[in-house]
């Protein structure tokens, strides 16, 4: 589904800390066809609206939070709304300092057919590539949710960060008393 200039979006958190190297504003795109088998975030997959939000809205908002690293994309599938994809990471790329990391299903030859690897490797500085294979599930691969994803760094990216053996989740309990837990637990 196209919806134009607005990112069609399952959940924004303003500041995280396991997606990626410091503090991340992380959004979660509502959308992904390629249904990974036991996938984490099945609730991502439909591509109906949920939250539609301007991409200069969505870009406003990023540039307005204070004490923020970088920015994270994932899902859902991202690159399932390339064109808005694309022109957030080009807009950050050249108005901020932020470091954006970028999950995709894909693997970096399937995006080459399709015409969007240059932009993301062009803008992104870390992207995580591959589907997600239960079979391969390992908790304490930092970032990734399987062996077999591939963290790539850009030959221009600016993390210098390199990912560690690791299992991270966070908590957090919203003003309202709301508790959204993020990250990978432990399967034991």
């Amino acid at each position: 589904m196209d919806f134009g200039t607005q990112f069609n979006i399952a959940h924004i958190e303003p500041c995280t800390h396991i997606y990626g190297p410091g503090k991340r504003f992380t959004i979660w795109l509502q959308g992904c066809s390629l249904a990974c088998r036991n996938c984490w975030n099945k609730d991502m997959w439909p591509s109906k609206a949920k939250q539609l939000l301007e991409r200069e809205l969505l870009l406003q908002r990023i540039c307005n939070t204070k004490n923020i690293d970088g920015i994270t994309l994932l899902g859902g599938e991202p690159m399932q709304q390339a064109a808005n994809t694309q022109w957030l990471i080009q807009t950050l790329r050249q108005q901020t300092e932020l470091s954006i990391m970028v999950y995709t299903g894909y693997e970096p030859s399937e995006l080459d057919q399709k015409g969007l690897w240059d932009t993301l490797s062009d803008h992104a500085d870390l992207i995580i590539a591959g589907r997600y294979d239960e079979t391969l599930r390992d908790t304490y691969q930092q970032w990734r949710g399987s062996s077999n994803q591939q963290l790539i760094y850009p030959v221009n990216s600016r993390l210098k960060q390199q990912a560690i053996q690791l299992n991270e989740m966070e908590i957090i309990i919203s003003e309202h008393a709301g508790v959204t837990v993020l990250g990978y637990p432990d399967s034991s």
